[in-house]
């Protein structure tokens, strides 16, 4: 058959940061490839090229390649693929549980978003029997027969062998790009701070308890804020490493430190970093509410029932001896064993394709509901938006009012300016036109005056002509009368 593999995270490769999401999905087409069956791998985009940009775009996607079932490891993405194949959605993680640490409106979003994925599922996965009991009460609410025990065990499972160093752990394979001088033995402690795995007290225990020893023995912590373990003596933070390299880490540990502080999701969860522990041959130093204690107490794979300080003597005793590996060291490779990805996940071999009869049921309804919450809750989001620019726009409307108060007082105050600029303008036209007229008159006087001084003038240069002439006249007597 040809079957769909849908989940988040880029796909396991050496050298790369794996989630465990990614780790699951791989091990499912693993297992399925070696049952002979075609299996199309299919993530977001962001995670890897080719991938699937909305639920829109996923169900596109999903019904061209017109797969026989599809299984879902990404529980948020089961809606879009809901009625395009018979569909198996895997609740590998207790979702429900953890977000009761992420806050209330992450726990109600959560909440809804598995409502919706357990009414879209044809089946259901788990990794664990603990995590059957969580979801059986759900499941019935969703019409789910609970006279026999619902969905499918598939466990977590350990790394894939291509994932894994290639040999020669105790030498440090796999660690040539880890810029860290590892100490000569050492406890290890890792994976994604999750907001429910308190590890403080124990780190403080188990650090106060290495000092008082004095032989030099260390804790490393991987992907844990450095800030977080600052303040502890012989406890180092690194940085969240590649998935490969992380493995190698683990193999040259000398025990893994897996004890939390007790509380629901950890009674109920079966982890990827035991799984990494085990896939690395690790013993672990455990607790006795874990899913995984009563195996590792048949196994001898560690420690669950004795204090901590003396699980801590213990493991460092066995890492002294000489002489071939522990006997936890053994118990540990036996426990991984089960937890084979061929053997884990057997059961999606012998799953025949069917479709769930969806009825009338408590959790349809309440996914109907959740889906109404969140319609609200987005139109209250869009009001909210709307009201706010609404009074944004109400500050602007009331700022340009006050410009343009602003803006008519000035315009009455030109306003009368220019009004006293005319009243002047008409009052000095009234004094120059009065001015002019009078000088007008002057002119005309003068002018007459001037044309009666010219008639004189001409008058006395023709009397001066006249006495000139009778001077001639008498000069010319005077002249004869000397000259006789």
């Amino acid at each position: 058959m040809q079957i769909l593999v849908v989940s988040h995270g880029p796909p396991p490769a050496p050298g790369r940061f794996c989630s465990g999401g990614a780790l699951r999905a791989h091990a499912h087409a693993a297992i399925l490839q070696h049952g002979g069956h075609r299996v199309h791998l299919l993530c977001r985009e962001q995670d890897a090229p080719g991938g699937f940009r909305s639920p829109a775009d996923l169900r596109q996607k999903a019904a061209l390649l017109a797969p026989d079932w599809i299984l879902c490891v990404a529980p948020g993405e089961a809606p879009a693929l809901a009625g395009i194949a018979p569909l198996v959605v895997d609740l590998y993680a207790p979702r429900l549980l953890e977000s009761a640490w992420e806050g209330a409106e992450v726990q109600a979003e959560e909440a809804g978003r598995t409502l919706r994925a357990i009414h879209a599922a044809d089946e259901v996965l788990f990794s664990n029997p603990r995590q059957r009991w969580f979801y059986a009460g759900v499941l019935g609410l969703c019409g789910w027969d609970l006279r026999e025990a619902p969905g499918l065990l598939v466990p977590l499972c350990t790394a894939p062998e291509e994932l894994r160093p290639a040999a020669g752990l105790a030498a440090g394979a796999g660690l040539a790009g880890l810029a860290v001088d590892l100490p000569e033995r050492f406890f290890v402690m890792g994976g994604v701070p999750w907001p429910w795995q308190d590890a403080s007290a124990a780190l403080a225990a188990a650090s106060r308890h290495l000092q008082a020893r004095g032989d030099g023995a260390e804790i490393l912590t991987v992907g844990l804020p450095p800030e977080r373990v600052a303040h502890l003596p012989g406890v180092r933070a690194l940085p969240p490493l590649p998935f490969d390299q992380w493995l190698a880490l683990c193999g040259r540990a000398v025990a893994a430190l897996d004890r939390y502080a007790p509380n629901p999701e950890r009674e109920l969860a079966l982890s990827f970093r035991q799984m990494d522990f085990l896939s690395a041959g690790l013993p672990l130093i455990s607790g006795p509410e874990m899913v995984l204690a009563a195996e590792i107490r048949e196994t001898g794979a560690g420690w669950v029932d004795e204090p901590l300080e003396e699980a801590l003597d213990r493991a460092l005793d066995r890492a002294a001896q000489r002489g071939g590996e522990s006997p936890e060291r053994i118990g540990a490779r036996a426990l991984a064993a089960r937890y084979h990805p061929l053997r884990t996940g057997l059961p999606l071999l012998g799953w025949v394709p069917v479709r769930h009869s969806r009825g009338r049921s408590a959790v349809r309804d309440a996914a109907r509901f959740a889906r109404a919450e969140e319609r609200a809750r987005r139109e209250r989001a869009r009001r909210e938006t709307a009201e706010a620019e609404v009074a944004a726009k109400r500050l602007e409307i009331t700022a340009e009012h006050d410009r343009s108060r602003a803006l008519t007082a000035s315009v009455e105050s030109l306003s009368a300016a220019i009004a006293d600029v005319a009243g002047f303008r008409r009052e000095a036209a009234t004094v120059l036109g009065a001015r002019l007229s009078g000088e007008h008159a002057l002119r005309e006087q003068l002018q007459r005056e001037l044309e009666i001084a010219r008639a004189e003038l001409g008058k006395k240069d023709m009397e001066i002509a006249a006495m000139r002439s009778e001077q001639g006249r008498l000069e010319g007597v005077i002249r004869r009368v000397l000259g006789r």
